[in-house]
């Protein structure tokens, strides 16, 4: 037997064996880096869907917040109507003979302005009255990384004080009348504190909502170039792929055509 033939077998044969061994860890690795890949791709995706949930929960429970506001804003102006209303009766009383007359007309317009009060409401939670049955005492939103609170004013109070001043009192008498008349201008300011501190919380809860909405934007606008990414890798690792099979098939083609002229030259 030619030893040169033996000599290229065991190499040839050599050459196969590692060859085959070296594709083996190849693929072994690139299989582990494939798996890395893709965990790395579905926590990405896991911590997107999480923040992306997270905020838009801070934003709805935000718009709650600054709806609350708007409607005990609304509220207020109504009660402020009628408390002008009463104002105006008692500037205007010495157009009556009888002083006393009038208070039945203030009375209708302090039970309009406690139905105001007692019927403001967002989702069965009370803006504008506190009283001892009520389970919250404040206005409380909540976000995952700030809260915001607002203590509630028993609004039907002030006209409950109207009402005893008035009524426990001669409206014949101008000083009675002076009283009343100072009593209104209080609760109406006190009133309007109350819509200032409805003004402000609001004003809070916008701003953070606005803040929320820009990061959502920045998480969409990087998961999306991330999935951009993905794609141009995706795609550069098909190229590869589609290289490196060519390049097997070349070397198996060439290795029959040797294996060909081989068995020509022996023949």
């Amino acid at each position: 037997m030619d030893v040169n033939a033996i000599n290229n077998n065991s190499i040839s044969s050599l050459n196969t064996s590692s060859s085959s061994s070296l594709q083996l860890e190849k693929s072994s690795l690139s299989g582990k880096i494939n798996n890395s890949e893709k965990e790395a791709l579905n926590l990405s995706i896991s911590d997107y869907n999480k923040q992306r949930d997270e905020l838009s929960l801070n934003v709805q429970s935000l718009n709650d917040g600054i709806a609350m506001s708007k409607i005990a804003q609304n509220s207020i102006e109504k009660q402020q109507d009628y408390l002008k209303n009463i104002q105006n009766k008692l500037e205007n009383i010495n157009n009556l003979e009888n002083k006393n007359d009038i208070k039945q007309s203030i009375n209708e317009d302090l039970r309009n302005f406690n139905q105001v009060a007692y019927e403001t409401k967002y989702k069965n939670e009370s803006l504008l009255v506190n009283s001892y049955y009520d389970d919250k005492n404040s206005i409380d939103i909540n976000t995952s990384s700030e809260n915001f609170s607002m203590a509630k004013t028993n609004t039907a109070s002030f006209a409950n004080d109207i009402f005893e001043t008035v009524n426990n009192n001669d409206l014949n008498n101008p000083e009675n009348v002076s009283n009343a008349l100072n009593k209104v201008a209080s609760s109406s300011s006190e009133l309007q504190n109350v819509s200032n501190q409805f003004s402000q919380f609001s004003k809070q809860l916008e701003e953070k909502a606005l803040e929320n909405i820009k990061e959502q934007n920045n998480l969409y606008n990087e998961n999306k170039m991330n999935k951009i990414k993905d794609f141009g890798k995706e795609s550069t690792d098909f190229t590869k792929s589609n290289i490196n099979a060519n390049a097997g098939y070349l070397a198996a083609s060439q290795a029959n055509i040797v294996q060909e002229q081989s068995v020509r030259l022996l023949s």
